[in-house]
C-alpha cells in the first residue's frame, strides 16, 4: 500500500463518518434556527471541519458509529501467522503482474498500470481531484489579489464618504484597514485574514446615508473581530481534501450562511433598541443597489444572495437576547456534536488465535526455499484456504511490485532406489496474475560430477491467472545417478500454488521430457548424506 492510497483510506473514512453526523445536524440546523444562537450553530461547523481536517477518533461504546458497523464484518478468512522475520514481507506482497527486466518499456508501463488495484485508482484520481482544486482556488486567489492591487483607493470625489468609512473603523477599535473601491465586487466585502481590506462597488458610497455606511462597516468589522475570514479557510480546506463528499460542500454553503447571520447577530447585540430595523433597511437598501456577490473566493459580503438576506431581516427584526435556557442549550449542542465527531465505533473481539494457520510465510516442512531473486522479493509456504480435492497448497509469491530472478521450494532425495527407472513428477498448479517467465515444476536427475537429464517446463510455463490444472515432467534414472533434484519455481511477479505432488515410476510408453542432449558439469556439490525418498508431498506438515 503507498503513502497516497493510506492517506486516501484515512480520509474516506473520516469523510463518511462525519457525512453521517452533517445529515443529522442539518436535519436539527432547521429545528434549532430561532431557538438557538446561530453563532453556536456556526461554531458548530467549525467543529466539523476540523473533525474533517484532523483525522483523529476515540473508540467507545456509546459512539453512534457502533450503529453503522456492517454486519458482516468479520476477521479475515485468510490469516497469515507472521514470523517476526517475514512481517515485513506480508504487508507488501502482492500478485499484480509486472514484467521484469529485459522487457519493451511499453509493455513495462501497461503492466504497472494493470497492478493497480480499484482502491490505488481511487486514491490516484483523489489525489488529482486535489491537486487540481488547491492550484485553482490558489490561482484564483492571487488573480484577485493582483487586480485588486491595481485598483485604486477611494477617490478624491468619494472623499466625504471615504471620511464616514474611516470614521467607522476608528470607532470599532480597527486600525490600519484600507478601504478600496473595485469592480471586482458588486456589494461591500472584507478581504484578507492578515491585512484586512474593505471593498466597495464604485458608486455605491455615494448612494448611502452616513449611518447606513456605519451599519454596513460595522457588519464588515463583524466578520474581522469574529476571525471569521479565517472559519472560511478552514472550511475551504474541507472542500478541497473532500471534494468528492456531497454533503461537505452541502455543510459548506450551511457554514457560510451561519456565518452572516452570527455576524448580523454579532452587530444587532451592539446597537440601540431602534436600531435593528435600520440595520434591517440598510441590508435590502443595498439589495437594490447591487447585483452581484463577491468574487472573491476568501471573501465575505454584506449580501450573499436574495433567497439568504430573507431570513437575515427576518432574524434581526425578531432578534431577542439569548436567555441562559438558550445558551446552555446551545452549549450543550455544540458539546455534543464535537463530542460525536471525535468517536469512532469500537473494534470487533477478535477470535482466538489458532494453533495452526491457515497461510503460513515460511516453506513446508521438509521444502528449501531459494533462487536467484533478490532477498525479500518472494515470500513461500502452505495455504489450506487454497485446496485441490480437499488437499492443502503450497505457495509462492512475489512480494515487489518488478521482479528480477525467480524463487523455488525444492527437496532433494538419493537416487539409489530409483536407478534405471522411469519417473514422473507432477502436481496440480493454479496460478494468479503471473507474468514475464511464469510458474513451473522441474525436475533434475545428478549423477556424481554432471547433471544427467533436466526439465524445467520451460517451454510450457504456467502464465496468468488459471485454475487448477495438472502438469508433468518425465525422467530417466540413469546408472549413475547419485540425486534426485525437483521443485516448483516462479519467475516474475504473480502468485502460484501447488497441491497433490507425486512421484511414481512410469513405463517406457510415457515419452521422457528430457531437455538435456548430453551430460553437462555440475555447478554444486551433492550434499554428502541424501534422504532415500521424498518427504511432505503433501503439505500436511508446515
Amino acid at each position: 500500500m503507498n503513502t497516497m492510497e493510506s492517506i486516501f483510506r484515512v480520509v474516506l473514512d473520516t469523510s463518511w463518518r462525519m457525512a453521517c453526523l452533517i445529515l443529522v445536524f442539518l436535519a436539527l440546523r432547521s429545528l434549532l434556527h430561532g431557538r438557538v444562537s446561530s453563532r453556536v450553530l456556526f461554531w458548530v461547523w467549525i467543529a466539523v471541519a476540523i473533525r474533517l481536517l484532523i483525522p483523529f477518533s476515540v473508540a467507545a461504546k456509546w459512539s453512534p458509529f457502533n450503529l453503522m458497523r456492517l454486519a458482516d464484518q468479520k476477521p479475515p478468512a485468510v490469516p497469515f501467522a507472521m514470523p517476526a522475520a517475514d512481517a515485513s514481507h506480508a504487508v507488501a506482497a502482492t500478485s499484480q503482474p509486472t514484467p521484469s527486466a529485459p522487457v519493451p518499456f511499453l509493455k513495462v508501463w501497461l503492466a504497472r498500470i494493470a497492478a493497480r488495484s480499484s482502491m490505488q485508482w481511487a486514491a490516484l484520481a483523489w489525489g488529482i481531484g486535489v491537486t487540481v482544486l488547491l492550484i485553482a482556488r490558489i490561482r484564483a486567489h492571487r488573480r484577485f489579489v493582483h487586480r485588486l492591487r491595481r485598483s485604486s483607493p477611494v477617490t478624491d470625489s468619494a472623499e466625504a464618504a471615504a471620511a464616514i468609512v474611516a470614521e467607522a473603523v476608528g470607532g470599532l477599535g480597527v486600525r490600519g484597514m484600507q478601504v478600496t473601491v473595485t469592480d471586482l465586487v458588486g456589494a461591500p466585502a472584507l478581504v484578507g485574514i492578515f491585512r484586512p481590506r474593505l471593498l466597495f462597488p464604485p458608486g455605491l458610497l455615494g448612494k448611502l446615508s452616513p449611518h447606513e455606511i456605519q451599519l454596513i462597516v460595522a457588519h464588515e468589522l463583524g466578520h474581522h473581530q469574529r476571525r471569521d475570514l479565517l472559519a472560511q479557510a478552514l472550511i475551504h480546506a474541507t472542500q478541497i481534501l473532500h471534494w468528492f463528499n456531497p454533503l461537505v460542500w452541502a455543510a459548506a454553503r450551511a457554514a457560510r450562511h451561519d456565518c452572516e447571520l452570527a455576524c448580523d447577530e454579532y452587530v444587532v447585540r451592539r446597537l440601540g433598541s431602534t436600531e435593528p430595523q435600520v440595520y434591517g433597511a440598510t441590508l435590502l437598501k443595498i439589495l437594490g443597489l447591487v447585483s452581484q456577490t463577491p468574487r472573491a473566493a476568501l471573501g465575505l459580503g454584506i449580501v450573499e444572495s436574495k433567497q439568504q438576506l430573507k431570513r437575515r431581516i427576518q432574524m434581526i427584526i425578531t432578534h431577542q437576547q439569548s436567555s441562559f435556557a438558550r445558551t446552555v442549550l446551545a452549549c450543550a449542542l455544540l458539546a455534543v456534536v464535537a463530542g460525536l465527531s471525535l468517536t469512532r465505533e469500537t473494534r470487533a473481539q477478535q477470535p482466538a488465535v489458532v494453533t495452526e494457520p491457515t497461510v503460513t510465510t515460511t516453506p513446508p516442512k521438509g521444502w528449501v526455499a531459494g533462487g536467484s531473486a533478490k532477498k525479500g522479493t518472494f515470500v513461500a509456504g502452505v495455504d489450506r484456504s487454497q485446496t485441490h480435492e480437499g488437499r492443502p497448497s503450497a505457495y509462492i509469491k512475489s512480494i515487489e511490485p518488478y521482479i528480477k530472478g525467480f524463487y523455488t521450494m525444492s527437496q532433494f532425495i538419493s537416487a539409489e532406489k530409483f536407478i534405471g527407472k522411469r519417473l514422473r513428477y507432477s502436481a496440480w498448479i493454479k496460478t494468479e496474475n503471473v507474468s514475464d517467465g511464469g510458474a513451473h515444476l522441474w525436475f533434475r536427475v545428478d549423477g556424481k560430477e554432471t547433471q544427467e537429464q533436466f526439465d524445467n517446463m520451460g517451454s510450457r510455463p504456467v502464465m496468468d491467472t488459471t485454475g487448477w490444472q495438472q502438469y508433468s515432467v518425465v525422467l530417466d534414472v540413469p546408472q549413475n545417478g547419485v540425486s534426485l533434484n525437483y521443485g516448483f519455481f516462479l519467475s516474475g511477479a504473480g502468485q502460484g500454488w501447488i497441491s497433490g505432488v507425486k512421484i511414481e515410476e512410469v513405463g517406457s510408453d510415457v515419452p521422457s521430457t528430457n531437455t538435456m542432449k548430453e551430460p553437462t558439469p555440475k555447478t554444486a556439490r551433492t550434499p554428502f548424506k541424501l534422504p532415500d525418498a521424498p518427504v511432505n508431498l503433501g503439505f500436511d506438515q508446515v
